[in-house]
């Protein structure tokens, strides 16, 4: 189900770029998810996950983001305190507890995101602002491209993934011919 047609023009070319990141995070063999934050009704940071080609757990889209935005600052001679309080963020999964608690602290204006994250998301589908006690308000627009989102997740996991364990991968190549000998 998609709702981007309920955002303005500007907020649906916004996400459309996310949603673009994320692809090109997929097409690394990377989970795919794309952010980008907005200041000033231009994109000042970009990020796709990179945890497995790192090997950083940490290296989230929304991370890799925000890493983005504080150079621009310095780049820039700008406040990042300011900047960050002033910026929307799109992202085309609900970020992770780990992410939503960053942007929370960072207290960005407002996270638009395409689809909920049922196992680790931090912004309504896990846990929310009030588990982590932040004093921030973020106004978060939900679930605006539910099936894109959610189709980007399922090509990840029908790919093997060359960063997981040997022994992993051979569990997934037997599975997959168990359900091809089942049909």
């Amino acid at each position: 189900m998609s709702r981007l047609h309920e955002l303005s023009g500007f907020d649906q070319k916004m996400y459309n770029e996310a949603y673009k990141v994320a692809v090109k995070s997929l097409e690394c063999n990377e989970v795919p998810v794309g952010c980008v934050f907005v200041y000033d009704g231009m994109i000042i940071g970009r990020g796709h996950n990179d945890v497995n080609r790192m090997a950083n757990p940490t290296l989230h889209a929304e991370m890799k983001a925000v890493e983005e935005v504080t150079r621009w600052c310095q780049e820039n001679q700008k406040d990042a305190r300011t900047v960050f309080s002033e910026s929307d963020v799109y992202v085309n999964l609900e970020p992770c507890c780990m992410c939503s608690s960053a942007l929370y602290q960072l207290k960005v204006k407002r996270v638009v995101f395409g689809a909920p994250n049922e196992r680790f998301g931090g912004m309504g589908s896990v846990m929310s602002n009030e588990d982590f006690k932040h004093e921030a308000q973020i106004e978060v627009i939900r679930n605006v491209d539910m099936d894109r989102s959610i189709q980007l997740l399922r090509d990840f996991y029908k790919q093997e993934n060359p960063f997981a364990p040997e022994e992993k991968r051979k569990t997934r190549n037997k599975l997959a011919a168990k359900e091809e000998l089942s049909k």
